[in-house]
This record gives structure tokens, sequence and C-alpha cells, in this order.
């Protein structure tokens, strides 16, 4: 007969088991609320797509980890039974449920405050990692040879699992793209695009009233392959309508560059109450058909990733409805400001610097101050407007700060000398007092004796850094696209302006030391020609029948030959050659 002290010595290591449980299950609490969640829509390159990929995949074994020693302990808490069936039905499975519940509601709290209910892809790794650590708490209970056991099991369940998992993304994973009729863009397609989008620009639109967009499939994918094509991206990607369902189809190389992603899905979506509700009927993934009962679960966990999304979120907000029918997307949206560095999010990671504020309108402050002893002769305002904004950033700059500096002087030159609207990519800098200073003190300003030159440059310098060189690039390229049809004519020179604006803000963004060269070499003086060729012999003023005619349009020979020499003549500016060996 077992003694009364001997059964409490028993019991002691299940209390030590049950303490450990419940301490490991609030410290799993405390770190849930912390946890770090990737967004695919961060992705704009390859080397994006890999720094997500490693994140997701150090994730899940963080969170496998993390519950490892739940289950484990869940499984040790509970006393050891002898027949099979009682280790299943009492101790495998109550450790397990319980286990599980605990593991949905640290996730439950990692997703939003108070509380919100996970779906299945949030918990997959976690649950993993609870029925491991069951399973190992089951051999420990067993005494030595199970434990030795345990581990050639677990080897052999290792090799399974990988060798699925190898099969799976070999199916998935196709050594050629997918076919897809994507169409090219041609300046008469920009140009109706633009007329689409006309009159609806959500910050112009009457705080009282709404606007319709209605967008067919044929838009979607000009507009698709348009910003494709300004991302410089192998990507492709097509759309089509069917009634309520649309039918996306999607090609994009893997980092590797041997395999491609294929998917092909077909679905709906609906406004709901602020969100976007997704409905996956068919998905197909290269050769693999996902499961109508993963579909739900992958339907729920894309309409949360969405509807999570700042981005995603600041235009919901303006949304009144959207509709997917007759063979078109309609948006019904009013009034709305964007938040601040929205553009700048789309083409950017979101822990890229995008401009200080408080910075910016002391740059601007500081140059309405000096404005009043800058020379008279527009020219040289330009020249000396410019110097003194470097001489600002070159005082304020920290031995690892001239890049920060720099491109707040950028944005300030933007603001200054390009244009108003350069603040609202950006955010609110100026009260309406100062817009009024800053317009009587710089508007006459010039470059090489024209006035909308200093716009053409220091725009497109903004959009570099508020965006992408490639952003840059193909506004300005649009805005000559636009005037070619009725309006002041498509211009080499004004691509010539704006070609010297992107290259300068690339000379004073690209690193510190050619930050650091750049702000030394305006600070000796600024002569012209470092920064900004001669337009001499460029054409001018070409309407849309002369341009094609002449040239063969954008991306005609004539065309290439012209944006081969603009970039030759930027090439040869003092100011872009070496500017890193300079600083040293």
């Amino acid at each position: 007969m077992i003694s009364r002290a001997a059964r409490k010595r028993s019991i002691n290591p299940l209390w030590i088991a049950w303490f450990g449980f419940l301490l490991w299950s609030c410290l799993l609490i405390i770190w849930g609320n912390a946890s770090f969640e990737t967004q695919l829509w961060n992705v704009h390159s390859r080397a994006a797509l890999v720094a997500l990929l490693w994140g997701f995949a150090r994730d899940a074994v963080v969170d496998f980890g993390r519950f490892l020693p739940l289950g484990f302990l869940a499984a040790l808490s509970l006393p050891t039974r002898e027949r099979w069936i009682d280790r299943m039905l009492r101790c495998w499975l109550p450790a397990g449920l319980v286990s599980f519940f605990l593991a949905a509601v640290v996730a439950g709290l990692r997703l939003g405050s108070p509380f919100a209910v996970p779906g299945p892809f949030n918990l997959v790794f976690p649950w993993m990692g609870c029925l491991m650590g069951c399973w190992a708490g089951m051999a420990w209970t067993r005494g030595r040879a199970a434990r030795i056991w345990f581990l050639p099991q677990l080897a052999m369940l290792g090799a399974i699992l990988m060798g699925c998992l190898f099969v799976l993304l070999n199916r998935a994973f196709e050594r050629e793209p997918q076919r897809l009729q994507t169409p090219s863009v041609s300046s008469d397609d920009k140009r109706r695009l633009y007329a689409l989008f006309a009159g609806k620009n959500p910050l112009k639109i009457d705080e009282r009233k709404t606007v319709e967009l209605q967008l067919g499939s044929n838009d979607i994918n000009l507009l698709l392959a348009w910003g494709l094509s300004v991302e410089g991206s192998t990507r492709q990607a097509l759309v089509e309508f069917s009634g309520n369902k649309a039918i996306v189809n999607a090609s994009t190389p893997l980092p590797a560059g041997a395999r491609y992603l294929n998917v092909s899905a077909e679905g709906g979506m609906k406004l709901n109450k602020g969100r976007l509700d997704f409905r996956a009927d068919q998905l197909r993934i290269g050769r693999v058909h996902v499961s109508t009962l993963l579909l739900t679960a992958l339907s729920s966990a894309v309409s949360r990733a969405v509807n999570d999304d700042p981005r995603v979120k600041s235009m919901l907000a303006l949304m009144q409805n959207i509709q997917l029918k007759n063979d078109s997307l309609t948006l019904t949206y009013g009034h709305g400001v964007p938040p601040a560095g929205f553009v700048a999010s789309l083409f950017h990671e979101p822990t890229a610097d995008h401009g200080d504020i408080p910075e910016i309108k002391a740059q601007i402050l500081n140059l309405i101050a000096v404005s009043a002893h800058l020379p008279r002769e527009s020219d040289a305002r330009f020249g000396s407007t410019v110097q003194a904004a470097f001489q600002w950033a070159r005082d304020h700059s920290s031995p690892d700060r001239a890049v920060t500096e720099n491109r707040d002087a950028v944005l300030a030159l933007g603001i200054v000398l390009g244009h108003p609207r350069v603040e609202t990519l950006i955010g609110p800098v100026l009260d309406s007092a100062t817009r009024i200073a800053v317009r009587h003190a710089f508007e006459r300003t010039t470059l090489r004796k024209r006035e909308d030159w200093p716009k053409h440059f220091f725009v497109s310098a903004a959009l570099t850094v508020i965006a992408a060189t490639r952003v840059s690039n193909a506004t300005g390229l649009f805005k000559e696209e636009k005037d070619a049809a009725g309006g002041s004519g498509f211009s080499f020179g004004d691509l010539l302006a704006d070609r010297a604006g992107t290259t300068f803000a690339e000379a004073a963004t690209r690193s510190e030391s050619s930050a650091r060269a750049l702000q030394e070499r305006l600070v000796r003086g600024f002569n012209v020609d470092d920064f900004f060729p001669s337009a001499q012999g460029l054409p001018e003023d070409l309407q849309d029948a002369e341009f094609r005619a002449r040239y063969g349009g954008v991306g005609g020979e004539g065309y290439r030959l012209l944006m081969t020499e603009i970039e030759r003549r930027i090439a040869s500016c003092a100011a872009y050659q070496g500017a890193d060996r300079d600083a040293r």
C-alpha cells in the first residue's frame, strides 16, 4: 500500500508542470502582443520578395518554437497512462485541445485590440508547435526507451514532410511563365485612361458629393500593364470579368530566375461596412489546385490582410460602394486626403525615410528668409536658391545624415521651385501665408532662361525621392505625351530637364559619400553646366501627328536616338561624374 507521503511526492511533478504551463502561457500572451507580421503589399523588387520570404520563414520558426513548450508542458501536466487508447483520449487529446485553445487566444490578441478571431492561417504554425510539443511530452513521460525512440520518429516525420514540401513546391513553381496576352500601352491609351480619372481626384471632390468611376477589364489591364512597365518588372497580370466575378491570371519570376509563380484565380468581392470581403471560388497555383476548404480559409486571410493594410484603409475610408457587375468594376467614392507618405509607400518599403516634414518646413522658411538677398536675375536666382538649400543641408548634416538632409532639401526645392502639389504627396508642410510668401519670392525663377524648366527639374527630383527614378521618368514622359495631343506639344527639351532633375536627386541621395560630395560642390558655387546640359538642337512643340511621323512616337527609332543623346548629355555633366570618388 502506497503511503500518503509517497503519493504526495508523485503528484509534485504534475503541479510543477502545471505551474510551468501557466507561466509559459502568460509569457506567450505578452510576446503575442508584440509580434510582427510581414505584409505582402510591401514587395516592390526581388530583394524585397526575398526579404519577405525570409521574414515569413523566420516568423514561422519562431511561432513553432514558442508554442512547442506549451504542448510539451500540457502533456506533462496530465498523469501518465499505460494503455495506448487511454494515452490518446485522456492525455494527448485534452493536452492538445487546451494548448490549441491558448494558441488561438494568443493569436487573437496579436491580431487586434482587444481581441480579434484569428483565421486558420494565423494558427498553422502555433498549432504545429503545440502538436509537436504534446508528442514530445508524451514520449518524455513514458521513460528512457520512448525518449530515445522519439528522435528517429521525429527524423522520419521530418523527412516525410520535407519530401511532401518538395513535391508541392515543384508542382507550384513552373519552369515557364504563364502566357498572357497583356496589352501594350500606347500614348493614346494613356491619354484615354487619364481622361477616365479626370475630375475624379478625391482631393478635389466637394465634401458633400460623390463620384462614380467605372472601369472595364480592358481599362484595368491597361493600368496593370502601364504600372508594371513603370516598375521595369517582368511580372504580368491579366483580368477578365464575367458577371459579378473576376478571373485573374498572373505570372512572376522567382528570385532565382529559373522558375515562375503562375496563378489563376476566380472569385468576387464586396464592400461590407467599410471592409472589403473577398471570395475565392477557384485557385490554381502552378499545377496545384487549391481545395474548396482551403479557399474559404484563404479568402478570410486575404480579406484580413487587405483591410489591415494602412494604405488600403485610407482608400476604403473614401468608398461608398464597390460593385462588380455587367463586366465592369464601379467605384463610388467621395472627398478624402491620403495620409502623409501615401504615394511613397506605394513604391518604397514602409521603413524607408520619406522626408522629415519639420525639417522640410525649416528649409523652406530659410529659403524665404534669404530670398531678399538672392540675385534678381532669374537664372542666377535658381542657382543661388539651390546653393542656399544645400548649404543648409551641409550645416545640419551629422556624419551619417547627409543623405537624409539632402532628401529634405530636394523636397523643399520641389515645393519652392517645382510645384506646390509636391506638398500633397508628402503631407501638409506649409500654411497658407507661407505658400503665398513662397510664390512671391520664387515665381519667376528661370533655368536657362526658361520658366518651365525649374518646375520640370525639381518636380522630377522630388518624385525620385518620394517614389522612385522610374516613376519620375514615367511621369515626365506622360506629361509630354499628353501635351502632344493638342497642348503645348511634345518637348525633348522638357525631357532633358526631367532627366537632369532625376539624376540630380540620385546623386544627392545615392550614398553618404555621394551626398556629401554634392553638398561640398554646391557650397563652392552653382555652375549650371555642371548640373543641366545645353538643350540646343532638341526638338520641341511637336504635336502628335508630327511626333509620330518624324520620330515613330514613344519607342520609335528616332525617339530612342534622341533619348540616348539626352542621356549622353546628362552623363557628361561634371556633377554627376565620380561623386563618390570626390567625397574621398
